[in-house]
């Protein structure tokens, strides 16, 4: 992960073509008088800055939304910090860390507005509690009223509206099925600490486009597209989990994907601005990544599911849904079932079976985001 973070700040420090609010022209690091630490950034603009704390290692990091780096944006260590690191989470935000000791500190930041002859400043003030203890994890911003950034889950209810997706055997729609687990998995979501966005709470519809839009605009880091599948024998059945692929993993993942696809799109990277060649390698690189760790949470969601539900053979499966060609957030489509299976449609329209199925849901989430930690 991290040579991709130092990939793509390359690129977009020689080329930084992008269009971004504000620029971080500088940074500096002193020790004060009372051994602490202050770091200073000076903006060109008034910016919004979030500041967090990791463990193992140690790790303050300052998120400055809608910023960019300019050409001085180095600096050296003083006092009792260990390292500083600058990246790009994503295509937005630019990333500061610092790298802690083990012990307890305070911590405090503000924004300076400009007085004659400078910039806005953001300032940061650490200082030595003593003792051992880790370093605290409470997160703080510099917006009053606001905690860190939440993890932000968008769950996307298959079809809606004119489009009822499948109609099982009992004569329910696949849509109706998809907005209720949907609603019950936002319930367990939110319950574990995560914010949810759902792409329809309603029985209306929304194109492939519209939903890979909703999930950009809420910043979301996990995309989850809930399906039920159908089949021409009754005796087919079983869970998957699908991500992207341009090759499908066999002849009925590239079926089901020719089904569910209306139009086809590769969404959510401006990249207009950018010379072809620099584009293109861009994509690439988030591509890859958001492929890899859509894979990574699948596998996840097979791990959790086979505790539960019965599952298809070779549950992880792959194929071209354009529902999951966004380029930078990971996502999967979940068949959770065969409503043209008489047993499986009957235990698809039980709260309590899909209880079951979206608890193994959150749980797959929980170790996906401990694994990016």
């Amino acid at each position: 992960m991290y040579w991709i973070k130092r990939v793509l700040f390359l690129f977009f420090l020689l080329w930084g073509s992008i269009s971004f609010a504000q620029t971080i022209e500088g940074m500096r690091m002193s020790q004060t008088p009372s051994e602490g630490v202050r770091f200073v950034a000076d903006l060109d603009q008034k910016a919004e800055v979030k500041v967090f704390r990791l463990n193992n290692p140690s790790r303050l990091v300052m998120d400055f939304s809608g910023t960019r780096f300019g050409q001085k944006n180095t600096t050296s260590t003083a006092g009792f910090i260990k390292g500083i690191r600058t990246g790009k989470p994503n295509t937005n935000t630019a990333r500061i860390v610092l790298d802690l000791p083990n012990y307890e500190l305070t911590e405090k930041h503000f924004l300076l507005a400009p007085q004659t002859g400078t910039n806005w400043r953001f300032v940061l003030d650490m200082d030595k509690v003593g003792g051992t203890k880790t370093v605290a994890t409470q997160p703080s911003t510099t917006t009053p009223k606001t905690v860190a950034k939440k993890k932000i889950i968008v769950l996307d209810p298959g079809h809606g509206g004119q489009d009822p997706g499948a109609i099982s055997v009992s004569g329910k729609y696949e849509k109706d099925l998809t907005l209720k687990m949907a609603k019950e998995t936002k319930v367990l979501l939110e319950k574990r600490g995560y914010k949810v966005v759902l792409t329809r709470d309603k029985d209306f519809y929304i194109p492939l486009r519209g939903r890979i839009k909703k999930a950009h605009e809420a910043n979301g880091d996990l995309f989850i597209s809930l399906h039920a599948d159908s089949a021409k024998s009754r005796s087919a059945q079983g869970l998957s989990i699908y991500t992207i692929s341009e090759t499908a993993s066999d002849k009925e993942a590239a079926a089901l994907a020719e089904r569910e696809n209306k139009s086809d799109i590769l969404f959510g990277m401006d990249l207009s601005d950018y010379q072809p060649e620099v584009g293109n390698i861009l994509i690439d690189i988030a591509k890859k990544y958001a492929m890899d760790q859509s894979s990574i949470y699948a596998d996840e969601v097979v791990t959790q599911m086979k505790k539960e539900v019965k599952l298809r053979q070779n549950a992880h499966r792959f194929a071209g849904f354009v529902v999951l060609k966004s380029p930078n957030i990971p996502s999967v489509l979940l068949e959770m079932g065969y409503l043209s299976n008489p047993q499986e449609d009957k235990l698809l329209q039980k709260e309590s079976y899909r209880k079951k199925l979206a608890t193994a849901l959150v749980n797959a989430v929980d170790s996906y985001f401990k694994k990016q930690s």
